[in-house]
């Protein structure tokens, strides 16, 4: 029976997710959807604009059948690391037999090949590579250019303008990400292209097919409603009204202000080196800047340099927050994701649910708290840390909220969504 997996953030869910919704299911002949869905953080080292339960409901609401959440230590990373757990815990499910994912391009086969360079780094790649980080690039650019020069060496016949425009794509770049991991875990699962439709990620003009960091930048306006609502499915629509109307959203980075800096302020240089992604002495820089910042902005501005780019620096201020370190990050590395935290599911989802429960190599949560009442064996000791850094980051993510919706926990209350067309 096919089953098609779709690796989500729906921050929020807007027309082009339902778009790509709905070609999934139409070029896999699909019998049932599974989405790998980021938690309360997302990949550019952000809050979401809403919680991971309200972004649930969209999803099913837009036609998803389950829904689980990427743990924090893969949904809040580099695109390869978000790319590489995302696409192990649906192969992890033991029913998914493709995976569909959205590009800037319909050339796979461009794709492929700049995947399959990163995957087995040809010698000339990698001193091109070495090369330009040297020159202080940062390491996305140092890898498009060292990946520019490599193919035009070959003689591919694509020209270097071609070839750079497709590196800058965000959507190619996590669908390079996800053909790599595929090979690298010689996946059974098949890819499936679907070319962006609408507006491109950058594009910061709402319209009926807008990227969601356009929808975003609305959102926090007095007049939002009027203005993104052309880009929005009604159910989304509706939702966002709820979720702020309830005091719940709009979160955005500027609530962890006051924290981030108090944090920073009181942690030493020695702790901050520890943190995932912080190297090179770049805790040095960050301790100066937190003591001369006034607030994020000029927090961030003071950070930056040429070679870390403005996501990484998101990205670690995230780490920071939450304490996490490169030897938390390398035990999850390796053990790879440990569970599947079901969010929310459908009537077909619950069958698909009752097959998993017979095939499914990791554990199956349905309530946080049942997790907690395994007997030790091995692989929870790694599976109840990760799932501790999940509850964490729900908990913080929660006091970014008006109250009384600032109280933790909530994982352990909340119990998996269910939805079916009747609710509609």
């Amino acid at each position: 029976m096919p089953v098609v997996g779709v690796i989500t953030e729906y921050n929020p869910f807007h027309n082009g997710h339902l778009y790509h919704l709905h070609q999934a299911q139409k070029l896999t002949s699909a019998q049932a959807t599974v989405c790998v869905m980021s938690g309360n953080f997302v990949q550019r080292g952000e809050p979401a604009i809403i919680d991971k339960w309200a972004r649930t409901e969209m999803a099913l609401r837009g036609g998803a059948d389950l829904v689980f959440e990427l743990p924090f230590c893969f949904a809040a990373r580099s695109a390869y690391n978000f790319a590489r757990g995302a696409i192990q815990l649906l192969e992890r499910t033991g029913v998914i037999t493709h995976i569909c994912f959205g590009a800037d391009t319909d050339d796979i086969n461009l794709l492929q090949d700049i995947a399959d360079i990163l995957s087995l780094e040809p010698p000339e790649f990698r001193s091109s590579l070495k090369g330009f980080l040297s020159e202080g690039n940062s390491y996305p650019v140092a890898r498009a250019r060292a990946i520019t020069r490599y193919l035009g060496e070959q003689g591919s016949g694509i020209s270097l303008e071609s070839l750079l425009h497709t590196l800058r794509g965000s959507n190619n770049i996590l669908a390079i990400e996800y053909l790599r991991v595929l090979r690298e875990e010689n996946s059974s699962m098949l890819p499936v292209l679907i070319p962006r439709y609408g507006s491109s990620y950058h594009d910061s003009h709402p319209g009926t097919y807008a990227s969601a960091s356009a929808i975003r930048l609305r959102l926090h306006e007095q007049d939002w409603p009027q203005k993104v609502s052309p880009s929005l499915p009604t159910f989304s629509l509706e939702i966002l009204k709820r979720e702020f109307t309830r005091g719940r959203g709009p979160i955005g980075t500027e609530a962890m202000e006051t924290a981030l800096l108090a944090i920073l302020r009181r942690t030493s240089t020695a702790h901050l080196a520890e943190i995932q992604d912080i190297t090179e002495g770049l805790e040095n820089r960050i301790k100066r800047a937190a003591s001369m910042s006034n607030n994020l902005y000029e927090l961030i501005s003071n950070i930056k340099t040429k070679r870390y780019s403005l996501t990484r620096i998101n990205r670690i201020l995230l780490y920071v927050l939450l304490n996490v370190t490169k030897s938390q990050i390398r035990t999850f590395d390796q053990a790879g994701p440990t569970y599947l935290h079901l969010l929310g599911f459908s009537p077909s989802g619950q069958e698909i649910l009752l097959k998993m429960k017979s095939i499914c190599r990791i554990f199956l949560i349905h309530r946080v708290k049942d997790m907690f009442k395994q007997p030790p064996h091995a692989g929870y000791i790694t599976a109840r840390k990760m799932l501790e850094l999940d509850i964490m980051a729900t908990d913080l993510y929660s006091l970014l909220m008006a109250p009384p919706h600032r109280r933790g926990g909530k994982d352990y209350t909340t119990s998996p969504l269910f939805f079916s067309d009747t609710d509609a």
